[in-house]
């Protein structure tokens, strides 16, 4: 369930060619004694219309835990309905009940609608940061497993 949404969410950004991801990585890292990641799934008579897939960080700038939002995903028929707000909402109450004091995430940058969602929510754009990404070969360089 977690798995096709997922795959859902890369088709709806017109990325379903470059997601990697697998239903055997989700069981392992996200359902182990150490998840790297939580769940939280919105779903109507069994069936999933959306989630979403946090994490907890550490800021040293704010001295405190937040909550990272890796993925959040609403079906096409259930958007409208409040779900996205309320899937926050929920991760954020859970979050807090691990001192939490922030959520970040970061938007697609061509889902103009999911910028105008969470700005709508109080989300602002962190203008003092990019996002770096380090992988493939130049991470196995870093580890020092490159050949």
């Amino acid at each position: 369930m977690i798995q096709a949404m997922l795959e859902a969410m890369a088709h709806d950004l017109g990325q379903g060619e470059e997601y990697r991801g697998n239903a055997t990585a989700i069981r392992t890292y996200g359902f182990s004694d150490s998840p790297a990641f939580e769940v939280l799934v919105a779903q109507r008579h069994s069936e999933p219309l959306g989630m979403v897939l946090f994490f907890y960080e550490f800021s040293t700038w704010r001295g405190r835990p937040g909550l990272y939002v890796q993925d959040i995903f609403v079906d096409a028929a259930a958007r409208g309905l409040g779900l996205g707000r309320k899937l926050l909402v929920a991760a954020t109450k859970k979050a807090a009940k691990q001192d939490a004091c922030y959520v970040r995430l970061s938007v697609h940058a061509a889902n103009k609608s999911g910028m105008a969602f969470y700005k709508q929510l109080g989300f602002q754009q962190a203008n003092q940061e990019n996002i770096m990404v380090l992988e493939g070969a130049p991470f196995d360089a870093m580890k020092g497993d490159a050949e």
